[in-house]
């Protein structure tokens, strides 16, 4: 067995709010999953970032549909235009997993630590008055979503 001396960060692993699902089609994902789980009656929202809204990125339209599974919720991600992140994820790699997602209470601590660490800030954005934000970390590979923890007006 191998044993690595890691560095110890200096930032608490914060909760994992969702996964970020990229499908073409989240009328059908949402049929598919619910003919598993009683996931009851999913929020649907349809999600382009208004003027001052989009931070960092290009402009976007979304259809986002979050479900609850017990204490976890999975977000589907269908892109409803054609340059959207979502749909470049869905051309290069098909549907699947896009992001991982973290609440945090100190959004601009976390996200100036990972700009330091030099990870790309690919999106950013305000969605019902909360920041949110994706890197692509690397090494590893993964998107992640860090979105900050406030109540919603």
């Amino acid at each position: 067995m191998l044993q690595w001396k890691l560095d110890k960060g200096s930032i608490l692993l914060p909760s994992v709010v969702h996964l970020g699902v990229a499908v073409k089609n989240a009328e059908k994902s949402t049929r598919f999953i619910s003919s598993i789980w009683d996931i009851g009656t999913p929020d649907v929202i349809d999600y382009e970032a208004r003027s001052g809204e989009l931070v960092v990125g290009k402009p976007f339209k979304v259809r986002l549909v979050f479900i609850r599974l017990g204490a976890h919720s999975i977000e589907l991600l269908q892109p409803l235009d054609e340059q959207s992140i979502w749909a470049d994820f869905i051309r290069d790699k098909g549907e699947g997993i896009h992001h991982i997602a973290y609440g945090v209470s100190n959004y601009d601590e976390i996200v100036t630590k990972l700009q330091k660490q030099g990870q790309t800030l690919l999106l950013a954005a305000v969605f019902e008055g909360c920041r949110w934000c994706y890197f692509d970390t690397s090494p590893g590979g993964m998107v992640i979503e860090i979105r900050e923890e406030c109540r919603r007006m």
